[in-house]
């Protein structure tokens, strides 16, 4: 039995950590997409959630919106929907939607969940412009003199992609530090849980073996007692 539990706790968590992280950047005020990366992300009638933060084994942690099938059983925000059933768009984007998001598809069987994860960043939708005036030499009506001039240079328009209102997603290459530490926090959370698992029901059977021998010990002795008081009576 023991052993048993051991096996389930390895199989959740090689499920866990095999969870791929990608990163979405959007654009503030403008509507975002987090796409849910899974296998079961198109069929029809699955439980879908989303929630922030690390996934868990079992559900959607600070869940944000549900949904079975075409109804949404859920939602935080109206600005949260869902769009092709499992992804996830968020309307009117403001910094504090910035952070980590995992969506769960809770399919039939014990342990068949799908879980993926995204890291969110949200730009501010202003174009930062440079201070600086432009520079010229002291001597101007020197031809011969280089010019330095500075133009004013606009940022973020390779991001923004004008203003256009359709859901934006732009995939870019995961922070390392910040997987780093997203992966510890699941790597500790994780350890509590199995520690549950697998420690309490084995110190539940331990207990109960152990009642049990006391029982049988204290059967054996009644039974010694007993053909003892028949010796003694012949």
């Amino acid at each position: 039995m023991l052993l048993l539990h051991a096996f389930t706790c390895l199989c959740l968590l090689s499920g866990v950590f095999a969870v791929t992280t990608e990163t979405v950047v959007g654009v503030a005020g403008q509507t975002v997409m987090l796409p849910c990366r899974s296998e079961a992300a198109n069929q029809k009638g699955v439980e879908v959630c989303w929630g922030r933060g690390e996934p868990s084994l079992f559900n959607c942690h600070n869940a944000v919106i549900g949904s079975s099938g075409q109804r949404i059983t859920y939602r935080k925000s109206y600005r949260f929907s869902l769009l092709s059933l499992s992804s996830l768009t968020i309307s009117s984007s403001q910094p504090s939607d910035a952070g980590f998001y995992h969506c769960r598809l809770q399919l039939p069987g014990l342990f068949n969940d799908q879980t993926s994860s995204v890291h969110l960043i949200i730009i501010d939708s202003r174009p930062v412009f440079s201070s600086e005036p432009s520079k010229r030499s002291d001597d101007e009506g020197n031809l011969n003199a280089p010019q330095t001039t500075t133009d004013y240079i606009t940022e973020g328009s390779d991001v923004t992609g004008g203003a256009t209102t359709e859901p934006m997603m732009a995939v870019v290459q995961p922070i390392q530090q910040q997987e780093h530490v997203n992966t510890l926090q699941m790597f500790v959370g994780n350890t509590v849980r199995t520690s549950f698992i697998v420690f309490i029901p084995a110190l539940l059977l331990a207990a109960a073996y152990r009642v049990w021998r006391l029982k049988q010990s204290w059967e054996t002795d009644r039974r010694m007692d007993q053909s003892e008081e028949g010796s003694s009576s012949a």
